[in-house]
């Protein structure tokens, strides 16, 4: 592959950006907003897609499913180990945003837990290479515009081009759950979350009407969301750490939500244990993010104290494998 086919300009920063706030938009809609035209929006992303830069899926949320949770995992394994379990991890379809730290001897992980079919989190600690285990649960997931603005942050897209790109939902707000029914298009839109409305409706053999109702219907609740699994080396994030808080109860709901807002972290939770917060932080690098440390977070009341973990080598996104640094399909 041509190496220029993996080099990004602002153009396709903009849309990375574009389709992290409207991640199903169509492309007139983001070229509109964009300013440029609906051919050039679609040839830049088939091109980033085919090469590894981006994929675009959705995933189940688990803290909105009954019998189900979402757990964070720290695994300290015996120097040499870590990059055999990690990789078997990964293979594994109820895990996501997989890495190594902490001088290559540390994994972090995500898992989700259906009912009490808590495998890993039994057999992992029983692991002979394994030295130290933690795990905690999401207790609350906190959204917010860094969600999608790490990847061009002095971004100017406005309130009404947001709502513009946002994906309609039938019912937001609904109380719609994942039904056994619903696996099909789940598991399509798992695999593209761009998918037509034609091959979703291939996929569960049901009509498009059908599908768009019901897409609307599960984004509306919350029971699915989309996310963008990209590339961060080449956006020229070149340091990723999880930032584990310790703040005050009182202040918990209030720091969640002005953390979330913060363009240099794409994930924030509240966590069960005593670093009851967790935040999922990208910066170009180390001294980016030692003065993301020392304004933003310092200037917040009620953080306690924060722990940094360094990712050093990055295994699997949310849905996505990792391989050479480009975002792959994992294997069915």
């Amino acid at each position: 592959m041509a190496s220029e086919s993996r080099t990004l300009d602002l153009v396709d920063r903009q849309i990375l950006h574009a389709l992290g706030i409207g991640p199903r938009a169509p492309f007139a809609r983001l070229a509109a907003v964009l300013g440029i035209s609906e051919q050039t929006v679609a040839r830049r992303y088939q091109r980033m897609r085919g090469s590894g830069i981006v994929r675009v899926t959705a995933r189940p949320q688990a803290i909105r499913r009954p019998n189900a949770s979402y757990w964070s995992l720290r695994i300290g394994c015996r120097p040499g180990t870590a990059t055999t379990l990690a990789e078997a991890l990964a293979r594994r379809p109820d895990t996501s945003w997989i890495s190594i730290g902490g001088g290559g001897a540390e994994i972090t992980c995500q898992i989700e837990v259906e009912g009490d079919q808590a495998g890993l989190l039994h057999h992992v600690p029983r692991a002979s290479n394994v030295l130290t285990f933690n795990a905690h649960q999401m207790l609350h997931h906190f959204p917010g515009r860094g969600e999608f603005d790490w990847i061009l942050p002095d971004n100017d897209v406005t309130a009404e081009q947001r709502q513009f790109l946002a994906e309609p939902a039938a019912a937001r707000g609904g109380d719609a759950r994942i039904e056994r029914a619903d696996l099909p298009l789940v598991e399509a839109l798992e695999r593209d979350g761009r998918a037509g409305w034609a091959a979703l409706a291939e996929a569960t053999g049901w009509s498009q009407r059908q599908v768009a109702h019901r897409v609307g219907e599960l984004v509306g609740s919350g029971a699915i969301y989309y996310h963008l699994d990209i590339a961060d080396t080449l956006v020229g994030m070149a340091s990723a750490a999880s930032l584990w808080f310790t703040v005050a109860p009182a202040h918990l709901a209030s720091v969640g939500a002005r953390l979330a807002d913060h363009a240099e972290l794409a994930f924030v939770a509240a966590m069960t244990g005593s670093a009851n917060l967790m935040g999922a932080a990208r910066a170009v690098d180390a001294e980016a993010l030692y003065r993301y440390i020392t304004t933003k977070v310092a200037a917040i009341e009620g953080i306690q104290n924060v722990e940094i973990v360094p990712h050093v080598t990055r295994l699997k996104q949310s849905h996505s494998l990792i391989v050479g640094g480009l975002v792959r399909e994992p294997p069915r």
